[in-house]
């Protein structure tokens, strides 16, 4: 089968390898799209030291079912997306709904654990979604929706009725997805702040209420007039590096809370005089839960969230170097999504 892998800095190398042999309890699922995640292309770059070559990368994908286990719940040509991280589901994390932070292993494509940026994998019943009606590029947004959807839902429902404005910063794909799920809550008054306007654009499609380019506005001073000095309930922060998480404290009102998704910086400065005398509350958003990616495929499969607008760019499996050198060139932000089809 075919393979794309990721040998060093800035370099991939489509490979031929053995298509994978499926244990008793094991289903052999051939991978129809997966998405570039923004981790992949950091790890890719050599930025995060979450990528250790050589390694086929991927955790965002969905596929159909060419061998299934004898007894086994779903058959041959079940359309089905991947739970990609593994848990135990008896340790004291998995017990408590937890699954995202069990230590039992780590997420597909992840370190030096093989993903899913190739022609087949072999996984456990318990990590298959089965889907219909959507396409399987479509069907592969689900991880990426289970993350804000995570982040999201750590806003309660009276919460989220109170807030007098909520702002996303990064408008790539989580941030993105996070707007709309805001906005399919009913969230009033969403600001989403982004360096690009192209992004920006999009955000507009998806139903932003106010934009914010950093680049060129001052940001605190944006927020304060849009606001009218009220300043901000919850903040979202779906960049991950020390200016943006900045900017999440600085614009919070008295009380609020920014709830951090961005992973990209391992260590930032934050100023905490500011978070105390404010009384200010920090939550981390790490991956999701199975709850939260069910419930994220049946939105996606219900037409509850539209992904298309994110959807820039759909390559071959076969041309996933170029995808990638592709991505390196991307300095105005116009290929938001990329998918790899196989």
């Amino acid at each position: 089968m075919k393979a794309l892998y990721y040998v060093g800095e800035r370099e991939m190398e489509l490979r031929e390898i053995s298509t994978p042999v499926p244990n008793a309890n094991e289903y052999l699922i051939q991978v129809k799209a997966n998405g570039i995640c923004g981790s992949d292309f950091e790890g890719y770059m050599g930025k995060t030291g979450r990528r250790t070559p050589p390694m086929i990368m991927g955790h965002e994908f969905s596929g159909v079912v060419a061998q299934a286990p004898k007894g086994g719940k779903y058959k041959e040509g079940q359309k089905v997306v991947v739970f990609p991280k593994p848990y135990c589901g008896v340790c004291e994390f998995c017990k408590k709904g937890m699954v995202n932070v069990c230590p039992e292993g780590i997420c597909m494509g992840v370190l030096d654990v093989d993903g899913s940026m190739c022609e087949y994998v072999t996984i456990e019943e318990k990590y298959l979604l089965p889907f219909d009606g959507i396409s399987f590029n479509e069907a592969a947004f689900t991880e990426p929706l289970a993350v804000a959807y995570r982040s999201v839902y750590k806003i309660s429902d009276a919460e989220l009725a109170e807030a007098d404005y909520i702002l996303i910063i990064g408008a790539g794909t989580i941030g993105l997805m996070a707007l709309a799920l805001l906005k399919y809550r009913g969230a009033k008054n969403v600001i989403i702040s982004d360096a690009t306007d192209f992004r920006l654009g999009i955000a507009k499609e998806l139903g932003a209420d106010y934009l914010v380019n950093p680049r060129t506005q001052d940001f605190l001073a944006e927020i304060t007039t849009i606001t009218s000095g009220k300043m901000i309930d919850f903040s979202i922060e779906a960049v991950g590096i020390a200016p943006t998480a900045k900017n999440s404290l600085e614009c919070l009102k008295i009380g609020g809370t920014a709830i951090w998704i961005g992973n990209a910086q391992k260590i930032i400065e934050v100023n905490m005089q500011n978070i105390v005398t404010k009384e200010l509350k920090i939550k981390g958003n790490y991956v999701y839960d199975l709850d939260g990616f069910a419930d994220s495929l049946r939105l996606l499969s219900e037409k509850k969230i539209n992904v298309k607008p994110l959807m820039t760019n759909v390559y071959p499996l076969e041309d996933g170097v170029q995808a990638f050198k592709d991505l390196e060139n991307n300095r105005e932000g116009k290929m938001l999504k990329v998918m790899l089809e196989s």
